[in-house]
């Protein structure tokens, strides 16, 4: 499943793929596409009571902030579908401006919403 944003000069695409039961959602674009950061979230039971939780692991690249978007897309699929997820980020937009910035993950955070409700519909 594809998806695509355009953030004023730019585009920002989501590409979701099912890994058997798993979800590999990667997010890039603006200038110069790339793997900045990864995050994995997945189903467990907490610790502290009986009721299920998410855990998260991210790695970031240094010089990067992509775990900003990569650790909301991943905990947010995971909690809505209930399925391990691997989301990877690399959304780069050359002289960006803090508005710019701004929408590009308010765009993804979208992106993510309509990956899940498609996602949920499927058969």
């Amino acid at each position: 499943m594809m998806i695509q944003k355009r953030v004023g000069r730019h585009n920002i695409v989501l590409d979701a793929r099912s890994v058997g039961n798993d979800l590999l959602v990667v997010i890039y674009g603006g200038d110069e596409y790339h793997i900045g950061a990864v995050a994995v979230a997945y189903p467990t039971m907490s610790h502290y009571r009986a009721k299920g939780t998410v855990s998260l692991n991210s790695l970031t690249l240094p010089g990067h902030s992509d775990y900003v978007v990569a650790n909301v897309a991943a905990e947010k699929t995971c909690k809505a579908l209930g399925v391990t997820t691997v989301v990877t980020v690399g959304i780069h937009m050359e002289n960006a401006s803090r508005e710019e910035i701004e929408q590009a993950v308010k765009a993804a955070d979208l992106m993510v919403d309509e990956m899940i409700a498609r996602h949920k519909k499927l058969p």
